[in-house]
């Protein structure tokens, strides 16, 4: 597959059918492993959950978070139950790296870490599996650092959803914002 097309071409799915295989997954933190790493210290560490109890967990989670975000409508519960439901089906890989430290040395090390995992997304799309790149904060982080068992030098930088895409799933127009909203050059305006 062309590079171009696969970045044009990813998009975040929210309804698997299946996990991927270990082989595909096997292929998939390869991929990622490739990535540019700040000092080529290739600081991203990744915990692969593959049980379903523990990933209903981590939808649970994020549904409890995006609750102050999400409206009480029928559109905004649709939404929370599609987030919820978006850890079925599927493998979901824990990324860390490690934490800043007071004088932040690793302070590049969380940019490694999302080259990583745009490597493996980008990857999936020749396996035919689909992504959905997740963010935890508040006290769902720490929640979830806690019942990973994960030591307090690594910080959470994301999760990755990845499995079969359903077939059913309609996925959003991509509408992209116009580069002069975002593209400066030599200063940032005034």
């Amino acid at each position: 597959m062309d590079l171009r097309a696969a970045i044009e071409r990813r998009r975040t799915i929210r309804l698997f059918i299946a996990p991927p295989t270990e082989e595909q997954l096997d292929r998939l933190l390869d991929a990622g492993a490739q990535a540019p790493s700040a000092g080529n210290k290739q600081a991203w560490f990744v915990v692969v959950i593959n049980e379903q109890e523990t990933a209903h967990r981590l939808g649970r989670i994020k549904k409890r978070i995006l609750l102050k975000y999400f409206p009480d409508t029928e559109k905004g519960r649709a939404r929370l139950k599609q987030q919820e439901k978006a850890f079925n089906n599927c493998t979901t890989l824990m990324v860390y790296s490690y934490a800043p430290e007071e004088k932040d040395p690793h302070r590049y090390d969380m940019g490694s870490a999302w080259l990583f995992v745009e490597n493996l997304c980008l990857a999936a799309l020749e396996e035919n599996l689909g992504t959905q790149i997740v963010a935890f904060w508040e006290d769902g982080e720490e929640e979830i650092d806690n019942m990973l068992g994960i030591p307090s030098k690594y910080r959470q930088c994301t999760a990755v959803n990845i499995g079969v895409p359903d077939p059913s799933y309609e996925l959003p127009k991509k509408v992209l914002k116009f580069k002069s909203k975002w593209v400066f050059r030599e200063k940032w305006p005034e």
